[in-house]
């Protein structure tokens, strides 16, 4: 009867704006292991992979479309499905690594790890911004140089959860990001070419 309940601890704290955020983990991919991610909501963070990625197929898009192989309707929708697979299929990707991790003897939440994996794709939607001016302002064709440029600079920030996961071991976060990867890589072929 004596003893008093604990009150919780409270963040005092503002949360970070999500721009701090994605340039954070653009200029320090470790910042992600460090936490940095934690007061980053699950939707904002899966809406970083999400927007980076119909950036990312809008380009795509409106290359082909200058080259005559895709209509305005195939364009949205093609950015529509960038916009999917950048947030269900980024979410995919992160279960895998958490499961991989996992069966190596790591640790970790998967909830975290998802939050994680989706904050990776950061400098992917720094890198589709920047493409998709050079795209608009100077009729460049930049999927390849500026998305996929991007979707590799997310390898970085992936390696260094993974390794968080795996107790600072190299060699499986740096096989389980490839794996994850080529996923990705994988994944963004089979569904770009669908439109």
């Amino acid at each position: 009867m004596g003893e008093r309940m604990r009150e919780p601890a409270v963040n005092d704290q503002p949360p970070r704006q999500l721009w701090r955020v994605i340039f954070g983990v653009a200029v320090d991919p470790g910042s992600l292991v460090r936490s940095r991610f934690a007061d980053t909501s699950f939707v904002m963070a899966l809406s970083v992979s999400g927007i980076a990625f119909m950036l990312f197929f809008l380009q795509t898009g409106i290359d082909r479309a200058r080259d005559g192989m895709l209509d305005t309707r195939g364009v949205v929708v093609l950015s529509i499905a960038g916009l999917i697979y950048g947030t269900v299929g980024i979410g995919l990707t992160g279960v895998v690594g958490w499961i991989g991790a996992r069966l190596m003897g790591g640790a970790g939440e998967l909830r975290e790890t998802i939050r994680a994996f989706a904050l990776a794709y950061s400098a992917t939607l720094i890198y589709a911004a920047m493409g998709l001016m050079f795209n608009l302002f100077f009729g460049w064709n930049t999927a390849v140089a500026f998305g996929v440029t991007g979707v590799l600079w997310a390898l970085a920030p992936m390696i260094s959860v993974l390794k968080g996961m795996v107790g600072g071991r190299g060699w499986p976060a740096t096989v389980l990001a490839t794996v994850c990867g080529l996923m990705v890589l994988a994944g963004r072929v089979r569904v770009g070419w669908l439109v």
